[in-house]
């Protein structure tokens, strides 16, 4: 897809077009327009977040055609509404669409690839905490004790960021305090060497899937985009179904839908189950009144990677969580 943008164009549409794959862009042209083979588009170019793009779904009855900028990933069904409408889009993934283009077919998934990662899950601890809190100032002592891990781990992790730059250290020896440099770089470091290699997950059917009951010994905590969403960061234009992880090993996830008195199923599941047997999703969660979790925002970027186009949707929670330091 190539796109001719004029002076006027807003600083943060460019950053979306920037960034996706596929899109060529060309700078400092008369008007905005799209190229394509066969004729010169003009459109006004606009930028929407997930929970903005529903107002562009109906025609607009005249004026320039819209070329919308989403930062999200559009759904299916979305997309399509969109391009009934007459607007051309292109999202966060590289779904793109203008006049004259092959239309979507509802019910097409894609899923992005990526390669695997080697950091050892009490290091990945020991990290979220940094990208989660990247204002605190950090002993190995305290970084150990509440990523749950030992000094040995968070000094030898110490070492590597402080290599790269993403860490700045204060005093000498035992005193020594650490602090992140630059948050926005912490938390892509932390989703390129920290998203998941694999996983034990299972899709299961429940009466209430955001309302789960107590079980003794069992905690549970929402993450992936469902978890995006409830920390007002949606990526995805549709209803994500909850992803939830719970503290037990592999083999144990079996028994945990009948123990919520739901099933396991494969068609109609409105539930993910994911085993966090290294407890990844509780370093720092946010709680419930029911005493379920929502996973920290770390956590949350690194399972989006279990989900379809995982890479796309983390990118778009990366440039929505920005430097800021969120309160659950």
């Amino acid at each position: 897809m190539f796109i001719a943008l004029d002076n006027e164009i807003d600083p943060h549409a460019l950053d979306i077009l920037q960034g996706v794959p596929g899109v060529r862009l060309a700078l400092g042209a008369p008007q905005s327009a799209i190229v394509t083979d066969q004729n010169l588009i003009p459109v006004a170019v606009s930028v929407a977040d997930a929970g903005e793009v529903g107002s562009y779904v109906e025609p607009s009855g005249g004026g320039k055609a819209i070329l919308l900028a989403v930062n999200a990933i559009l759904d299916p069904g979305t997309a399509a509404r969109l391009e009934d409408a007459g607007v051309s889009y292109v999202d966060a993934d590289g779904r793109y669409w203008y006049p004259g283009a092959e239309r979507t077919e509802l019910g097409l998934e894609r899923r992005s690839r990526w390669k695997s990662r080697h950091l050892h899950p009490a290091t990945i601890r020991l990290a979220q905490l940094l990208a989660d809190h990247p204002g605190e100032e950090w002993s190995e002592r305290i970084l150990a004790a509440r990523g749950r891990s030992t000094q040995t781990t968070a000094h030898r992790l110490f070492v590597r960021l402080e290599r790269e730059g993403l860490v700045g250290r204060e005093g000498r020896g035992r005193g020594s305090v650490r602090q992140v440099r630059d948050p926005i770089a912490m938390r892509r470091w932390l989703s390129q060497e920290g998203r998941p290699r694999s996983a034990t997950m299972l899709r299961c059917f429940l009466s209430d899937p955001f309302g789960l009951p107590r079980l003794p010994g069992r905690s549970f905590a929402l993450t992936g985009a469902a978890g995006a969403a409830s920390l007002g960061l949606p990526v995805a234009t549709d209803q994500p179904r909850p992803m939830v992880r719970v503290n037990v090993n592999n083999d144990e996830l079996e028994d945990i839908p009948e123990a919520l008195g739901g099933f396991r199923t494969e068609e109609g599941a409105n539930l993910i189950l994911v085993a966090d047997p290294n407890r990844l999703a509780f370093v720092d969660p946010d709680e419930g009144a029911t005493g379920s979790f929502t996973a920290p925002p770390s956590r949350i970027l690194l399972d989006l990677y279990l989900e379809p186009r995982g890479a796309a949707t983390a990118d778009v929670f990366l440039s929505l969580w920005g430097a800021r330091e969120l309160t659950q």
